[in-house]
């Protein structure tokens, strides 16, 4: 489901489509041969696990075991992870997984039926590294495995190619979709290399898809780096998923609703606290639309992040985290050792450059916090600041404040239902926040997709809901949702109305969500069904009332999404010693 609505003359040309003209018996071929295809993919790697997966291999953050672990941790458990840095390892769990058993084991922990239903699922799921933690099985691994989804999926046709942002599409329909993630990883106890391409015919579906389309099929790496651990420390130079925050519905730094990022990292980690520097290369921006056929645009901005973040873990009560970045770039512009420094602080960097040396750059800061007063009970929140005034000396220190605001709650077992879970998120991001004044290329954006929240700006959005597991294997969630967003959003022209004011003693305020106002009320169903650990079956239903629809003035009931998916997940595993 796409979540933003990009304009068309943002996206790259795609190849030609399998449905025009001489094309057209090669769609109907396609049509019956898709599903085949995906089934093939898949079977070649079914088989028992044999082995033990690499411990320092990092997870996807759309995995399902991160649901199971947010559970647990609710609560209780789990509260040595620092919960608020994804992606983790799969050693990390396995570790945890192993503490708990042993509390367990020993009196210290007694699990309700539910509870250990949802470890028993993550027994399966990273069993091979439990084992690797207590056994020699050689001094080199190999893994090779797939991921693959056979999505039905239908979306109503006022949605194609509408203005809407967080649920527009290219397609509209009934239609199925299918979805292939290879992956590959070898290495020793102290270095990884894992490779993971995505097959997936759904990004054709996404106005926001940067990248070409052939025979129906697209696709693009996913994951692809190479990782050193040596005790406390870790270093990792490849592309992988960064996610910060406490947030449930997203997050508004680095979220999960951006594309993987080709980037250094470097994490230290003691007991308590782990630091994190890194640097990102974003997508290049073109400036023009000269192009040279097999190099591109002749002018363009290149793209940078820097950023260092410190999680402090109080106890089993609290988790806090502090990150500050910095996004620049421009042409011929590179990677900078004021910011790649780890330890530098970039927003006096920024001050003293931008307008003596010309310079600029865009700075933003995070803090998140999740509380667990007691268990069962947590209370979690997130402040993004792009911008604020402090002076009011010039008509520019009118410019309304660019920040972000998540607060939200969870409780576990009312009344004592196990397994039940109450949920409440509130979210509110300023008009302004994540766009910029002077240099496009500074918009916190990446492959058209935004880096933080998956709505952009411009909006409110409050979500009050439950889920329960009604057995073992059985996961239902549902929520109520309302949602104002304005017109305006992070790829918009930079809205500057504050400086059209006669004198700064007047003042500026402006209402909020800013401009024309999209309203929604939605219901959202999820039914999940885990089958095993290598396989499952989910169906996702949204409805919703929209008032002025795509700020055409015009109101709508209507069926958003329907999905009725199936997610197998197999892999094979070898293991050598010298």
């Amino acid at each position: 489901m796409s979540k933003w609505q990009t304009p068309k003359s943002s996206k790259s040309p795609k190849g030609a489509s399998m449905a025009d003209g001489k094309w057209g018996f090669v769609s109907r071929f396609n049509q019956y041969t898709h599903i085949l295809l995906f089934l093939l993919a898949t079977a070649c790697f079914i088989s028992p696990r044999t082995s033990y997966a690499a411990l320092k291999e990092t997870l996807p953050v759309y995995h399902w075991s991160y649901s199971v672990l947010d559970q647990l941790r609710l609560r209780g458990y789990f509260p040595k992870l620092f919960i608020s840095r994804r992606p983790f390892m799969r050693g990390e769990i396995a570790r945890s997984l192993r503490t708990i058993q042993e509390d367990i084991d020993a009196g210290r922990k007694q699990p309700s039926r539910v509870e250990q239903s949802l470890l028993d699922q993550l027994n399966g799921e990273f069993n091979d590294e439990r084992i690797a933690l207590s056994e020699q099985l050689g001094t080199y691994r190999l893994k090779i495995g797939a991921f693959g989804t056979l999505d039905g999926l239908y979306h109503p046709k006022e949605l194609e190619n509408s203005a809407v942002i967080h649920y527009s599409v290219n397609r509209s329909g009934t239609r199925v979709r299918e979805k292939v993630r290879t992956k590959m990883s070898a290495g020793t106890d102290k270095l990884i290399v894992f490779h993971s391409l995505r097959f997936d015919r759904n990004l054709g579906d996404d106005p926001t898809y940067i990248g070409d389309e052939f025979l129906g099929f697209t696709a693009f790496t996913e994951q692809a780096y190479v990782q050193g651990h040596y005790g406390p420390v870790r270093f990792k130079l490849g592309r992988d998923f960064l996610v910060f925050g406490s947030g449930k519905s997203g997050h508004l730094l680095l979220s999960d609703n951006s594309r993987t990022f080709d980037m250094y990292n470097f994490d230290f980690t003691a007991a308590f606290l782990k630091f994190t520097a890194f640097g990102i290369e974003l997508d290049d921006m073109p400036l023009d639309s000269i192009g040279v056929r097999g190099i591109g645009p002749i002018n363009t901005a290149r793209r940078f992040i820097n950023g260092h973040r410190l999680d402090l873990r109080l106890g089993t009560w609290a988790h806090i985290g502090i990150t500050e970045l910095v996004l620049y770039g421009g042409p011929n512009r590179t990677f900078e050792l004021a910011y790649v420094n780890p330890v530098n602080y970039y927003n006096g960097v920024t001050l003293n450059d931008a307008d003596a040396l010309g310079r600029p750059a865009n700075t933003l800061g995070l803090i998140d916090f999740a509380l667990f007063p007691r268990t069962g009970v947590e209370l979690f929140g997130e402040l993004l600041i792009d911008d604020i005034k402090v002076e009011k000396k010039v008509l520019s220190d009118l410019e309304p404040n660019r920040i972000g605001i998540m607060v939200g709650a969870r409780y576990a077992n009312p009344l004592g239902l196990d397994g039940v879970t109450l949920h409440t998120e509130y979210t509110r991001i300023s008009n302004r926040t994540y766009n910029i004044f002077f240099n496009q290329w500074e918009r916190f954006l990446h492959r058209n997709r935004p880096i933080g929240y998956s709505l952009g700006n411009n909006f409110d959005r409050f979500e009050l809901g439950g889920s329960a597991w009604i057995m073992p294997s059985l996961f239902i969630s549902t929520s109520y949702e309302i949602l104002r967003q304005g017109q305006d959003n992070i790829d918009s022209p930079y809205n500057s109305d504050y400086l059209n004011i006669p004198s700064i003693d007047v003042g500026y305020a402006e209402p909020f969500p800013f401009g024309p106002v999209q309203r929604t009320h939605a219901a959202n169903l999820s039914i999940e069904f885990l089958g095993s650990i290598n396989w499952r079956l989910q169906m996702d239903l949204r409805i919703a009332r929209v008032n002025n629809f795509a700020f055409t003035g015009l109101n709508r009931n209507q069926i958003q999404q329907f999905r009725l998916g199936i997610f197998v997940d197999i892999d094979r595993f070898w293991d050598f010693s010298d």
